[in-house]
């Protein structure tokens, strides 16, 4: 069944916003990838979301909603191409198609390799994990927290960067890629 304004309804609109809600910011992400600036994108992404709702009867609940949405994403930035090409310098359908196409299969392993991050992650010891959200979560100045603890900033920066490679190190045994995150 489908509402006034052509998307689902009942369960299946219960349905599209879950999956909508759950691959979201992976949907954005990959429209983002595509266009020069984030207005570009957000505008694009909100018409990939009313075309993903007028046309959720067409998606095969067998296969990836995330994959199904980024279709008609690049459907829609190719429409955006065309148009904004008239304005200004764009790129080609081909070139973007190509791109497209890379930033699909990069997020293909996205949630494998989060999952991986977030083992990784609880592998660290306390004072790693410590540093870390000091200076990624607090956003505090590494310069205010070496003066707290009493270190030089230069031992901080270079225990984040070990801290970064093992975790890097862990995302690509436990992935079995040799890129790590994307």
């Amino acid at each position: 069944m489908v509402d006034d304004i052509g998307g689902p309804d009942g369960e299946a609109a219960d349905l599209f916003v879950a999956e909508l809600q759950r691959h979201r910011q992976a949907i954005f992400a990959y429209v983002f990838s595509l266009l020069p600036r984030r207005a570009d994108a957000e505008d694009v992404f909100q018409k990939t979301c009313e075309a993903l709702w007028r046309k959720f009867d067409t998606w095969d609940r067998r296969s990836s909603f995330r994959t199904w949405a980024c279709g008609y994403a690049w459907r829609q930035v190719a429409n955006f191409g065309r148009f904004a090409g008239r304005e200004r310098h764009w790129l080609d359908d081909d070139a973007i198609a190509k791109m497209a196409e890379e930033r699909a299969a990069d997020l293909e392993g996205h949630d494998d390799r989060l999952a991986a991050l977030t083992a990784c992650m609880n592998s660290l010891t306390g004072d790693e994990r410590g540093l870390l959200d000091v200076a990624y979560r607090d956003k505090k100045p590494l310069k205010d927290v070496a003066q707290q603890m009493g270190r030089a900033v230069q031992t901080l920066y270079n225990q984040l960067n070990l801290i970064r490679r093992k975790l890097h190190q862990c995302v690509r045994l436990r992935t079995g890629t040799s890129g790590g995150l994307a």
